[in-house]
């Protein structure tokens, strides 16, 4: 489980992602690993986690799309 603090916070990839929204920006929503899935509406456009979101290669997460799945 990954926890919701402040330095998984600062560490998350969330913002850089190809799929991550206008609306998901202006909810300040990220860190879905660890909190929940979003609530905008959702676009799949490829998902950075397994390839190189620290806060998942440390937390041996084996999944992706947080954003719309909801916590690890």
């Amino acid at each position: 489980m990954v926890e919701d603090n402040k330095k998984n916070a600062e560490r998350c990839h969330c913002p850089h992602c190809p799929t991550y929204s206008k609306c998901m920006a202006e909810d300040d929503e990220m860190l879905y690993c660890g909190r929940a899935k979003s609530g905008c509406d959702v676009e799949p456009r490829g998902c950075i986690c397994p390839s190189g979101c620290p806060v998942y290669k440390e937390n041996g997460l084996n999944s992706a799309y947080y954003c719309t799945n909801g916590k690890a």
